[in-house]
């Protein structure tokens, strides 16, 4: 059975205790997680979305984040793009990836369960197809590319609708309609803020945060808490 690192408030370092993830969730310890944000520009600017399978323990159906789980015991971000590269067939180097931050998140599975996680955030451009990408099926259900335009006014008007093709893990195009309803409740407006940042990123622009320079277009900062995006400058 899985175990994961128990983290301790509030710093939410490794405590060393170690627990199955499950009695994690029962106890409702942190535990740490890996979130990989993939965006592409073409043909539009967008982000790469998972849409999670109907069998799903957690938000059947939704889409969520590229690629992403929990830490097992003892594992660092390698393993967490290691987990890419099972899932997705990706292969990124560490050097690839622009580290966001951390984000905290409080979910609940179908089964009444909650899980409190510890997110590390990170995000990369691809631009390839996505026919491109391996998808491991016990994983995966299918793929997506929002255009990021469509993104924001999904999430600035909860009437809005629109529709994109998803690649199945089977290789069968399927068309979906996305609205705001079509992604899993954040605390923090946490897909909201993604799109504002890939927005922020192919538009070019420069923003600036609180003792910080003008940033560099390799580095992302994503200053969750201050609610302030600085992104690749």
């Amino acid at each position: 059975m899985e175990e994961v690192d128990i983290l301790q408030p509030p710093l939410f370092t490794v405590s060393g205790k170690i627990k199955t993830r499950q009695q994690a969730y029962e106890d409702g310890d942190w535990v740490g997680a890996f979130n990989l944000w993939i965006v592409s520009n073409d043909p539009v600017p967008s982000v790469v979305y998972q849409q999670r399978s109907p069998q799903s323990t957690w938000a059947p159906n939704l889409l969520d984040v590229t690629a992403g789980g929990h830490y097992q015991a003892g594992e660092k971000l390698t393993d967490g793009l290691r987990e890419v590269d099972e899932e997705l067939g990706k292969q990124y180097k560490i050097d690839d990836v622009v580290y966001l931050g951390r984000k905290m998140y409080v979910g609940f599975n179908t089964d009444g369960t909650s899980h409190n996680n510890v997110v590390d955030v990170y995000m990369i451009e691809d631009s390839s197809p996505l026919s491109s990408y391996q998808l491991e099926e016990a994983e995966v259900y299918a793929l997506c590319k929002c255009p990021v335009s469509e993104l924001l006014k999904a999430h600035e008007d909860e009437t809005y609708t629109f529709k994109t093709v998803a690649l199945t893990a089977k290789g069968k195009e399927i068309e979906i309609e996305v609205s705001k309803k079509s992604f899993p409740e954040n605390w923090d407006n946490y897909h909201y803020k993604i799109a504002i940042l890939a927005d922020r990123y192919f538009k070019g622009e420069k923003t600036y945060c609180t003792n910080s320079s003008t940033l560099s277009r390799n580095v992302i900062l994503h200053c969750y808490y201050s609610h302030i995006v600085v992104y690749f400058g």
